[in-house]
């Protein structure tokens, strides 16, 4: 680069209000990029978010957005005068820049029932974009192997980056667990389940595991935190149809300065999802100190192997096995919470980012 700064356009137009999955990726590995010496970066991204550089404003969300990418963003990349184009939510569009694009996962192959139509074919279509890239970053080597299975995109050109907890994500004082615990009228004991309502997160399998948590741990409450999805009344309804309506709490979006104290006070994260591309939540929740049952499933048996308390898929009665325990074991509460604490260390967004700018670098060589 004959000693002048690597400009990269990073293209974060895709960021919801609420992010969320790939969303907190997109945002946390733009400002640990903005950060690195010797990288400019151009990002577009709407109003709300700051990455501490000057910021393009694309067109509105949904489809007036994927009408700027499809239709303008060419021209504003060749304006931008860029070595490089990012795309860490999957798009890359036609350009004579080198391109790298963010697979997060393939869950719309893999688990097609989860997605509407529309979804199905809109994600798909994104997909194939990301073929266009001179190189595929993804978060596990569970994506990896998808990508090639169905992209059929050159496996040498994948690159493994692992994500990490947000940004100053730690445990809670006690005082910000009380004080959250006031404002969201929580009780404790408490265990958590984070996500978006929709098949295959599983939530209700938490939900089926009350029953048998309250015969043995009476007073417990389960508290679903995450944007509303698809199943939002459904999971409502399978509490009422169980009994535990007056256990289970639905809190909703939670913002991420009420995250650390939720994720802190709770007495272990239930994660029975049938398939992620990482698994940040419970990640998340390590960093807070808190441990984590999960379904021993792709790609968070993978991410978090020797960390988390695994449990086979779909089995709602070892969920409350796992969960029992750690309710009336405080010492071995205490145990897991130390080595969660130790494992989420591992991971940062200054080495995700320092490893990402490698990427760059390798395809403008």
């Amino acid at each position: 680069m004959n000693g002048r700064p690597l400009r990269v356009f990073y293209n974060a137009s895709a960021l919801p209000a609420r992010p969320a999955g790939a969303g907190v990726y997109t945002v946390e590995l733009g400002r640990a990029l903005a950060a690195v010496p010797g990288v400019e970066l151009v990002v577009a991204a709407p109003e709300p978010f700051a990455f501490g550089v000057d910021t393009i404003r694309p067109r509105p969300t949904g489809r007036g957005r994927q009408a700027w990418e499809a239709i303008a963003l060419s021209g504003v990349l060749a304006r931008s005068e860029v070595d490089v184009y990012h795309g860490p939510h999957f798009y890359v569009p036609k350009t004579v820049v080198p391109a790298v694009a963010t697979v997060h996962d393939l869950t719309f192959y893999r688990m097609p029932a989860r997605y509407t139509s529309w979804h199905r074919r809109y994600y798909r279509y994104l997909a194939r974009c990301a073929k266009r890239a001179a190189r595929v970053i993804v978060p596990s080597a569970t994506v990896a192997a998808d990508v090639v299975r169905y992209l059929g995109y050159p496996p040498e050109h994948v690159r493994v980056i692992a994500e990490a907890p947000r940004a100053g994500l730690a445990p809670a004082s006690a005082e910000e667990v009380a004080a959250a615990r006031r404002e969201l009228s929580l009780e404790s004991p408490y265990l958590l389940c984070l996500g978006t309502a929709e098949p295959g997160k599983r939530a209700v399998d938490a939900i089926r595991a009350m029953p048998a948590i309250l015969a043995q741990a009476p007073g417990t409450t389960l508290a679903l935190a995450g944007n509303p999805g698809r199943l939002s009344t459904g999971l409502e309804r399978e509490a009422g149809r169980l009994g535990v309506s007056r256990s289970v709490r639905f809190l909703g979006y939670v913002p991420d300065d009420g995250l650390a104290p939720l994720l802190t006070g709770a007495t272990a994260l239930l994660f029975p999802s049938l398939f992620e591309g990482f698994g940040l939540p419970p990640l998340e929740a390590m960093a807070c100190g808190t441990p984590v049952v999960a379904a021993d499933a792709p790609a968070v048996s993978e991410v978090l192997a020797g960390a988390a308390v695994f449990v086979p898929a779909r089995d709602p009665s070892l969920i409350a096995v796992e969960a029992v325990r750690l309710l009336t074991t405080p010492g071995l509460r205490a145990e897991l919470s130390a080595q969660a604490l130790e494992f989420a260390a591992r991971f940062s967004w200054e080495r995700a980012a320092a490893e990402t700018v490698d990427v760059y670098r390798e395809v403008v060589s």
